[in-house]
């Protein structure tokens, strides 16, 4: 993750780790401040040992316990918090704790959003009560070649990062030549309304097809998507936006789609924003300032045109080949090629 890393004096950390009254041996943690929001912060157990089984406590979340070696924790409100890592060994326990101070209100909290939904990608594997695995080949439209797997070779947790990998299996450049994954959380988070911000560095090359999206199937038989960002690499350093609603589909409807020029999309994470209201819905990249595309509600009535107020789910996915992502064909010297996503965040009012 981008964050602002909290350094501390070799002194107070040696004192805080010393094993106190009651305490069968001694733990500690460090942690790390979001650079985008310092309200996010990151805590890591440290010299932990296989079979410890850790968790954590926070004093602005009485009674509530976290495990895991890490864990992201957001607080919305400026303050001092306790926030305490509990290791169980061999049937004793040590533990750790630590003020941890917030110097302001997040900017969320000031805009009235809570946090609704987030992964942050941690631990070893992916969190299947908040993703599922679309697979198969050739039922994705497009004419995309790729075949979406659950293998861990094609979407895997790494460094707090989910790393989504398309590969080329075979000499051919048919359906199915390439592997990939595209995870979704239908049945698992649908919403309307709200702000989605994903963190992300896209892949390179000539034949990616590289999406984070939203898709509606409540609007049936209007058509309802919110293309947060498509990156195609045969369009170097560009990135598009789109709405795509029935009416947009069979007509021509002003700002429904946008471009923009990131030079560093594939070399650098960046933050892709969505803030959808009952009016508008915004895209920006990194800060909410810095909005590219408003789609206003239109004038005309009805779903055909407005199919936003049912709820969405979200996708991300990395394509290979298609209409539009092979329109100058595929670079085969370029595999494999990842999209690398830090956290999704999910708020709303």
């Amino acid at each position: 993750m981008n964050r602002l890393i909290v350094v501390f004096a070799i002194l107070v950390l040696g004192a805080a780790c010393a094993p106190m009254d009651g305490q069968s041996f001694p733990v500690r943690y460090t942690y790390e401040k979001d650079a985008d929001c310092p309200n996010f912060i990151s805590f890591e157990a440290q010299d932990v040992k296989a079979g410890d089984e850790c968790s954590w406590t926070f004093s602005d979340e009485p009674g509530k316990s976290y495990s895991g070696t890490s864990r992201v924790h957001y607080f919305p409100k400026a303050g001092s918090y306790e926030v305490t890592l509990h290791v169980r060994r061999d049937g004793k326990e040590g533990t750790h704790a630590l003020k941890v101070g917030v110097a302001s209100d997040s900017r969320y909290e000031k805009a009235g959003e809570h946090l609704l939904w987030a992964d942050e990608f941690l631990g070893k594997s992916l969190d299947l009560k908040k993703w599922n695995y679309d697979l198969g080949t050739g039922q994705w439209g497009n004419n995309e070649l790729e075949n979406y797997t659950n293998a861990p070779a094609n979407s895997h947790l790494e460094d707090g990062k989910l790393i989504i990998t398309a590969i080329k299996e075979d000499d051919r450049e048919a359906v199915g030549s390439y592997t990939s994954a595209r995870l979704t959380t239908q049945g698992k988070v649908e919403f309307h309304r709200g702000r989605v911000e994903v963190r992300a560095k896209m892949p390179s090359g000539k034949g990616t097809w590289a999406a984070i999206w939203m898709f509606g199937r409540h609007a049936a038989p209007s058509y309802s998507e919110l293309d947060i960002l498509e990156y195609v690499g045969c369009d170097k350093n560009i990135i598009y936006t789109t709405v795509h609603t029935t009416a947009t589909l069979s007509e021509w409807v002003p700002k429904s789609t946008a471009s923009k020029v990131v030079g560093d999309v594939e070399t650098a994470f960046h933050v892709y924003g969505m803030n959808w209201e009952d009016e508008k819905i915004e895209f920006y990249l990194d800060s909410p300032d810095n909005v590219y595309l408003t789609f206003g509600k239109p004038a005309q009535k009805g779903a055909d045109y407005w199919p936003f107020d049912s709820d969405e789910y979200l996708i991300l996915n990395l394509a290979v080949g298609g209409d539009w992502g092979g329109m100058r064909g595929i670079d085969n010297s370029i595999w494999p090629q990842s999209m690398e996503v830090d956290y999704v965040r999910v708020f709303q009012k």
